[in-house]
């Protein structure tokens, strides 16, 4: 039995599928609302279509946005938290990207309030915090672009460029047709309706269009955004003290061990064909913690050419208390070298006994030593990894 052999959440799909639904409703809800702004009548007799389509829509778009984040917190692959869906970049899958989708969805509850307190408010107050939906839409589509593995498909990039051409040039339409508009204000929105398309454009095609973004989305803002090479082979000691905090009491000495036990995750192959498998159970030796190891690469040879991974001890309220990365696979046992907040860091050896249907394991961990935190920055090395039943 390979670790390769874990199954596909069906969740995975249902999240992507609501999130590309979400992101066409949002177009259209923006396309409706510049018509009932502009008192447009599309033909005759719609001239009051276009109000009751809007709210209609956006309440569709509520329903659609909330199966589209339940099922991504369901999901135990990206391991989402409730949390993460609200406050940014506390994300273990992706943290910046999953965490500017989380800022999309704080902005569009304040419309939504608003929206719904409208009777209460001032017009200009209300139409100001409505003009967050443009950059919602914006976020929502730098989120899809960063977070889905297959952004690089191209019926993703067809949705992207329809729907956002779309209503790119309803807004150029309604701008137009505003000749009350100081030139000096025109001049601007006209800049900014062609700039911002083309920063995205310009950063999808470097970023989520290019290869080994998988690794990289995984990483910091300055790694996704400036790092384009490919790279290859296994994940050098090392590891990184991000969003390991509020520590718990957990300490691990030398001579710690654990049985482990728990499941096995696989999510679909990216658009470079990387695959992401997933190992999380509960440690026997310490209640209330898990420990999870991610393992990113391409499938070879009856296992996984390992190019980046992320390790994980976790409470069960979620706070991570040690973090870091696999050093060394061999067959079907994992080494890893994780670190506290403290940066004292411990190497793990993980001897596991894969379940006859591919999706379960048994285990254990032993800590093989601790020494003081020398590389805040971790590192690729290079030869290649593979995770396999030997």
């Amino acid at each position: 039995m390979i670790l390769a052999a874990a199954s596909i959440s069906p969740l995975w799909y249902l999240s992507r599928a609501a999130g590309y639904v979400g992101l066409i409703l949002l177009g259209l809800i923006g396309v409706l609302g510049i018509i009932t702004a502009g008192n447009i009548q599309v033909a005759k007799g719609t001239k009051f279509l276009a109000p009751e389509l809007h709210r209609s829509l956006s309440l569709l778009a509520i329903v659609v946005l909330a199966i589209h984040v339940g099922a991504a917190v369901a999901d135990k692959y990206s391991f989402i938290g409730l949390k993460d869906v609200f406050i940014p970049f506390m994300a273990t899958y992706r943290p910046i990207w999953v965490g500017i989708g989380a800022i999309a969805v704080d902005l569009g509850i304040a419309v939504v309030v608003t929206s719904l307190l409208r009777v209460k408010m001032g017009y200009r107050s209300w139409k100001i915090i409505h003009w967050i939906s443009y950059p919602i839409f914006a976020l929502s589509v730098i989120h899809g672009l960063g977070s889905g593995s297959d952004s690089a498909l191209w019926f993703s990039k067809f949705i992207y460029v329809a729907v956002g051409g779309f209503l790119m040039l309803a807004i150029i339409a309604r701008l137009l047709a505003r000749h009350d508009l100081q030139i000096g204000k025109k001049v601007a929105f006209f800049g900014a309706i062609f700039a911002i398309p083309l920063l995205i454009i310009a950063w999808a095609a470097s970023g989520p269009l290019s290869a080994n973004w998988a690794n990289r989305a995984q990483g910091g803002l300055r790694q996704a955004v400036l790092t384009s090479a490919r790279v290859t082979g296994s994940v050098a000691t090392g590891t990184s003290r991000t969003a390991v905090t509020n520590r718990p009491p957990l300490e691990i000495s030398p001579t710690y061990t654990s049985d482990w036990t728990g499941k096995i995750d696989q999510s679909p192959a990216n658009s470079q064909g990387e695959i992401a498998l997933r190992l999380m159970g509960r440690l026997s030796g310490s209640p209330g913690y898990v420990l999870s190891v991610v393992l990113i690469g391409i499938p070879l040879g009856g296992g996984v050419s390992m190019t980046s991974s992320v390790v994980e001890i976790t409470s069960t309220g979620g706070t991570v208390v040690y973090k870091g990365t696999v050093t060394a696979l061999n067959g079907t046992t994992i080494v890893s070298q994780v670190a506290d907040s403290a940066g004292q860091s411990v190497s793990f050896s993980a001897s596991l006994n894969l379940g006859s249907d591919g999706s379960s394991f048994t285990g254990t961990v032993a800590a093989s030593g601790s020494s003081s935190y020398s590389n805040p920055s971790g590192g690729i090395s290079s030869g290649r990894s593979e995770a396999s039943d030997g």
